[in-house]
């Protein structure tokens, strides 16, 4: 087997779980949760989390295309590519935070109970 297909399906392998889990997450919202304004905000969160990983995934791809693609080429030169694509998957992980946060509120505003509790005695 190539070795650059080998580490491309080592970057998949650890992008896998994350996105197994985030299609899960969308299945069941869309499926088995009851329609309403929390489970729109479920779907938009767990969907943005998806597209995150989605993303990351090819930037880790595009990574290891260009680390094969530079072996004559100057460190420095590789050295400020990932430095960017550091700076990238550094604000992807930030909007991927906020597609969490967007699930837990989500699953806040599906647990809250319409009526107050009664005064302690």
């Amino acid at each position: 087997m190539d070795a650059s297909l080998m580490r491309m399906l080592t970057t998949l392998g650890y992008a896998l779980p994350e996105l197994l889990a985030c299609g899960v997450a969308l299945a069941l919202l869309w499926s088995s949760a009851q329609r309403g304004r929390a489970r729109d905000h479920g779907l938009w969160g767990a969907g943005l989390m998806l597209v995150c990983a989605v993303l990351q995934l090819g930037i880790g791809f595009y990574q290891t295309w260009m680390i094969d693609g530079m072996q004559g080429d100057s460190a420095v030169g590789m050295s400020r590519l990932f430095a960017l694509l550091g700076a990238v998957r550094l604000l992807v992980n930030c909007v991927s935070l906020g597609g969490f946060l967007l699930v837990v509120w989500a699953l806040c505003q599906a647990t809250r109970t319409s009526h107050a509790a009664p005064p302690p005695a």
